[in-house]
């Protein structure tokens, strides 16, 4: 059944509705609506051709449904206001239908070309540092100054600190009693002073948390989510041209892509139908149902032909990845990801050009925990960052700049792979904030217009960034191109990478001969750790090259430089 907007209103018999998941809303052209309601009606869809605003007046608004569907022209807003209470609750429920839908695309918020706009409150510094350790049974936890703008009912996320994990073992996880340690807090009461604030959680916790580590405030007046009475988790994407902004909302079980081996639904002509007087349009038909589609993630710009900005949001338990520009200019800024099993943000494509900046990424131990070598010949490239990381980049042309990870990544909280049988094809759209000295060209032509070749350093850098974690390999690099006798390379700019495990390595690279360090510091963290600060391996019988500037520490580690190194 379909209910038509009329005269700028909701239209009002979709409220009496009597079947959960029968009724889709439609916003025609030219209609303005403003929802501010709360009714209990499962909606099927809601198609926004005109204008929909979802906001609060009085009271707090709630919304459900399988598809909000934004078509190329429409705009769809989820707003609050900075001087008011309330808050947006959108809920999604659905079932996928395969037989109209094979490849996936509905269940969630879905914009074609369409504007979408979901800004929430600004909750200002959403990661939190802790200024005593929390013990296991305590209720309390005390946080540095910075903490001011919690509430009593607000949550945060506290992240795995135990140390001394052995995951360099081919078993791990498997061969220890491992129990990921992340757990969350809600506030009960907040005792406040000048340097610190003593909040108080709803429960006891049951693990420590070490002093200096950090809790994510995850709390939006904003919160889109799959409802756990959904048969399929929804998704949020945006494609084409329109408007993609997306502040300071709370994304929680969102995206169904998981770190399985990609499957997709595959569509093929129907040679037995043919439309047109030339007959040269065909019926498009399945010729293989997917078990794990492509392209299913959380919050996912792809493709998209303007600039977006995911910025200050809370991104909650994904199955593969959080944040994703694909061929996109994204600025991500802000977030606190947590558990995205297979990396919390992924540039998918090399061409993304917008910054990933002042994020926080809580590891929760997901993922394949395999590098990206394995899938990479056998799925021709597009099956990568499964094995667990926090930021994993295809290209070299986005600022990396003061992110930070802590808890426990299945791989690495940094990762380039920058294999240049995928990317050195890949043309930069011309979408606005683009750097005109990029557009309309391909990676490799890029490259060929810069003496000694493109470098992180060159339109983006990796600057800043750190981890306090548990993983394999803190900084991931593979496939970075040198020319002959270069001095300099990429530089790895003020990190600073601290390994709980007992085993690992601080920096790996495959298939690359030089980069430079600039003050960063590589440090374990347990006694007796058998921890390698750089590693190299497969640089066509070369050895790596690393010429140190500035301040470069070595702290706690058994071995500074291993394999050909």
């Amino acid at each position: 059944m379909w209910y038509v907007a009329e005269n700028n209103s909701w239209p009002a018999n979709a409220f009496s509705h009597p079947l959960s998941r029968s009724a889709t809303v439609h916003i025609p052209q030219g209609q303005t609506v403003v929802y501010s309601g709360a009714d209990s009606i499962i909606y099927d869809k809601i198609v926004v051709e005109g204008s929909l605003t979802i906001q609060p007046i009085s009271s707090d608004v709630s919304l459900t449904a399988g598809t909000i569907l934004v078509e190329e022209g429409g705009e769809l807003n989820i707003l609050t206001d900075e001087s008011s209470p309330f808050t947006v609750a959108v809920h999604i429920d659905g079932a996928l239908d395969h037989s109209i839908d094979p490849e996936e695309q509905m269940i969630g918020i879905v914009s074609l070309g369409g504007n979408l706009n979901i800004v929430g409150n600004d909750v200002g510094n959403a990661m939190l540092r802790l200024a005593q350790t929390v013990t296991s049974g305590s209720q309390t936890v005390e946080l540095h100054a910075e903490s001011a703008n919690l509430q009593i009912g607000n949550e945060i996320i506290l992240p795995d600190t135990q140390t001394g994990l052995p995951v360099g073992h081919w078993d791990f996880p498997n061969n220890v009693n491992y129990v990921d340690q992340t757990e969350s807090c809600v506030i009960s009461n907040i005792d406040a002073s000048l340097a610190t604030s003593v909040i108080t959680c709803e429960s006891p916790l049951q693990y420590d948390h070490t002093a200096g580590s950090h809790a994510g405030h995850v709390t939006r007046s904003i919160t889109v989510k799959t409802s756990p009475n959904s048969d399929d988790r929804g998704h949020i994407l945006h494609t084409g041209v329109g408007k993609f902004h997306i502040n300071n909302t709370r994304i929680e079980q969102f995206g169904r892509t998981t770190t399985d081996m990609i499957d997709s639904t595959v569509m093929s002509p129907n040679p037995d139908l043919k439309f047109g007087q030339d007959g040269l349009t065909q019926q498009m038909v399945v010729s293989h149902f997917g078990t794990n589609q492509i392209a299913r993630y959380a919050l996912h710009a792809h493709h998209s032909m303007v600039e977006g900005i995911f910025d200050g949001n809370a991104i909650l338990y994904s199955p593969r990845d959080g944040c994703v520009a694909h061929d996109s200019r994204v600025h991500i800024t802000k977030n606190v990801i947590v558990g995205a099993d297979g990396t919390g943000i992924f540039l998918e494509d090399g061409t993304e050009t917008g910054p990933v900046a002042n994020n926080y990424i809580i590891g929760t131990g997901g993922g394949s925990r395999g590098g990206d070598d394995g899938r990479f010949s056998i799925q021709k490239g597009k099956d990568m960052a499964h094995g667990g990381f926090g930021i994993w980049c295809r290209g070299e042309l986005a600022p990396v700049l003061n992110n930070h990870c802590e808890g426990h990544f299945g791989v690495a909280p940094y990762a380039f792979f920058v294999h240049p049988n995928f990317v050195s094809g890949k043309i930069v759209k011309d979408v606005p904030g683009t750097n005109v000295a990029l557009v309309g060209k391909t990676i490799s032509e890029i490259a060929s217009e810069l003496e000694g070749g493109l470098k992180l350093q060159s339109y983006g850098g990796f600057i800043g960034n750190s981890a306090v974690a548990t993983f394999q390999v803190g900084i991931d690099l593979s496939y970075f191109s040198s020319h002959e006798n270069e001095l300099v390379g990429s530089i790895i700019e003020g990190a600073t990478i601290r390994n709980l495990a007992l085993d690992g390595r601080g920096i790996s690279t495959v298939h690359s001969q030089i980069f430079t360090l600039e003050n960063v510091i590589i440090e374990g963290t347990v006694p007796d750790n058998t921890i390698t600060a750089i590693w190299c391996n497969n640089c066509n019988q070369c050895e790596l090259q690393t010429p140190y500037v500035g301040d470069v520490q070595f702290n706690n580690v058994q071995t500074l430089r291993g394999g050909n190194c």
